[in-house]
C-alpha cells in the first residue's frame, strides 16, 4: 500500500514537529529547505505527523491505483 504525504504550504511554518514525531524517518527538512518534504515511498501511513501538526498542515492519504 502506498501513502501520499501532502504539506499545505500556506499552513506549514516549518516548525519541525512532523520531523520529530516520524518514527519511520520518512520526512526530511534542512535549514536550506525551510519546509519539510516526504521521502518517496517511506511513509507507512501512521499519520502521527498529521495528528501532531498544530497547524493542520499535513495530510496523509492512501494512494488510489498508481496515482502518487
Amino acid at each position: 500500500m502506498e501513502w501520499k504525504w501532502t504539506r499545505k504550504d500556506n499552513a506549514c511554518t516549518g516548525c519541525g514537529i512532523c520531523l520529530d514525531v516520524c518514527q519511520e524517518e520518512a520526512i526530511l527538512m534542512t535549514r536550506e529547505m525551510g519546509l519539510p518534504e516526504a521521502l518517496p515511498g517511506a511513509c507507512t501511513g501512521c499519520r502521527e505527523c498529521e495528528r501532531e501538526c498544530p497547524f493542520e498542515a499535513i495530510t496523509v492519504t492512501i494512494c488510489q491505483n498508481d496515482k502518487l
